[in-house]
């Protein structure tokens, strides 16, 4: 297995961002008008129901990311971005990771990775084994696609 490079990674996630970005702007579109309401009026009603909305909207992307890297790296190990650069996920064995794995690396890795400026990308760059903070924790690799 031929490990990918730091630049395929970077575009795929760049890519991969881009799509949940799409999803979270139109997300944000439905519900626009009602957090607008509720930023111009004194009213506890319309304060706690665009708070509430925030929150269910952050829960929802969390929840689309989840199923989004789990559905596609289950499946053949590349989300959208991976399949444009020709590079997937596997895990260490060369296998598939199953469906859980891949969601909570694509989402709770992913957070880890991010924590610190997003060190745990960067990670990859200089890793000798080309491995990020989110590869190392769920015991998988980002490898040339055959």
């Amino acid at each position: 297995m031929i490990k990918a490079s730091f630049f395929s990674r970077l575009v795929a996630y760049i890519v991969d961002g881009f799509a949940m970005g799409i999803i979270a702007w139109g997300l944000s579109l439905l519900i626009r008008g009602v957090t607008g309401l509720t930023s111009n009026t004194d009213s506890l009603f319309f304060g706690i129901l665009g708070g509430t909305l925030v929150v269910i909207m952050v829960f929802v992307l969390f929840i689309l990311q989840f199923l989004y890297f789990g559905y596609f790296w289950n499946k053949d190990g590349q989300s959208i971005g991976m399949k444009l650069t020709g590079i997937k996920v596997v895990r260490r064995d060369g296998n598939l990771q199953s469906y859980m794995r891949a969601a909570f690396r694509g989402t709770i890795g992913y957070w880890i990775s991010s924590l610190v400026f997003g060190l745990g990308f960067i990670w990859a760059a200089f890793d000798s084994e080309k491995e990020g903070w989110h590869d190392k924790i769920f015991d998988t690799s980002v490898v040339e696609a055959n």
